[in-house]
């Protein structure tokens, strides 16, 4: 029974997500912290320096690779972070505030009384209205805009206008997964709608987690300070947000943590990395985009990654970094003379001896 269950541990090389595994890296990073502050619990998760629980994925390759994209994605969660955000602000220093970005044609069509109305049922509160405009005007500014958006804990915009607010925003603005703007729709039928507003309006304030996905291939996901929720709280959203990612990517291993505690493992999977293996072997053999590139005297094929690999690389180090394309350049090179030689000087000897058996007789005569 014993080696049975030994085999069964090697052939499977994933530890799945369990409850009961995050249930106990959480309880461990509590203990942790609380040692930390030597043993002043309240103080110590009020603290956000060392309070704000985080997961870390490790992609068996990059995210998003070379392509840098400001659009956040959004997984679903079970238990409002902004809500429990905003209720943990009142005692806080920086308030939780929600701006939202319209069209120019757009924001004289609704009034944050309204706005208040029809969210206020749901705990949500819009603290500014703007346009484009406003961007290109009052906040036009560096100073002025840096310091306005960042008074914010959630952006939200309009899509038909999201694709310019890079610009309008500026860099620092997408820097942080607060201040970065979430698309919503406004319109119905081509008509801004209020109730298409709002509703969109709940649906992210309640029921969503932005996330930024990252060039490589480590992915953080901040989930809120550890005493805004329950303990049961946090587990479902772990759960929710792993699951989200572990089917859209490749995920190896997620790390629970908080700012300064260690990662606590709940979940690996090295599965993944043998089908990377596999592709990348199959990938290999299959190439076609190959081309033929001169090193020194020799014309030597690399593929696509070699040569980008060529072009940052030290001319002097060439021979060394591609030596086993330049040997079998070399011996594909040497192969073909061989083969054209040898025949015209067989050829030469059979004629040789063609005429001298001519001669042979002729001389014995």
């Amino acid at each position: 029974m014993a080696k049975k269950g030994v085999k069964k541990q090697v052939k499977n090389k994933e530890e799945g997500l369990s409850r009961e595994r995050i249930g106990r890296a959480l309880g461990s990073l509590k203990k942790y912290l609380e040692a930390q502050e030597g043993g002043e619990k309240t103080q110590l998760l009020e603290d956000e320096s060392l309070g704000d629980l985080q997961l870390l994925f490790t992609n068996a390759e990059s995210f998003t690779g070379s392509k840098k994209s400001f659009k956040l994605k959004l997984v679903d969660v079970k238990h409002s972070l902004y809500a429990k955000w905003k209720a943990a602000s009142a005692t806080e220093i920086k308030d939780f505030k929600v701006l939202l970005i319209l069209k120019d044609s757009d924001v004289s069509k609704v009034t944050q009384d309204e706005l208040y109305d029809q969210l206020n049922e749901s705990g949500i509160e819009i603290d500014e209205i703007i346009c484009g405009k406003d961007l290109k005007t009052t906040y036009k500014a560096y100073e002025a805009r840096n310091a306005f958006i960042s008074q914010f804990s959630l952006v939200i915009a309009d899509d038909s206008v999201v694709t310019a607010l890079p610009k309008l925003l500026g860099g620092k603005a997408y820097s942080k997964v607060e201040t970065t703007p979430i698309p919503i729709r406004c319109n119905l039928k081509g008509q801004f709608s209020l109730n298409a507003l709002t509703n969109q309006i709940k649906k992210i304030y309640l029921h969503k987690l932005p996330v930024r996905a990252p060039r490589g291939n480590m992915l953080n996901v901040h989930l809120g300070r550890v005493n805004w929720f329950t303990d049961e709280e946090i587990i479902d959203n772990i759960e929710s947000v792993a699951d989200a990612l572990i089917k859209d990517a490749k995920i190896r291993n997620i790390m629970l943590k908080t700012t300064t505690s260690p990662s606590l493992p709940i979940y690996r999977n090295d599965n993944v990395i043998d089908e990377m293996v596999k592709e990348n072997t199959v990938d290999d053999e299959k190439a076609e985009d190959v081309k033929t590139v001169k090193i020194g005297e020799v014309d030597v094929e690399l593929s696509n990654f070699d040569r980008a690999l060529m072009e940052v690389a030290n001319p002097e180090e060439y021979e060394t970094m591609f030596s086993k394309q330049i040997s079998k350049a070399k011996r594909a090179r040497e192969e073909e003379p061989e083969v054209e030689e040898k025949t015209p000087v067989k050829k030469g000897k059979n004629d040789s001896k063609q005429v001298k058996g001519k001669k042979s007789p002729k001389s014995k005569k």
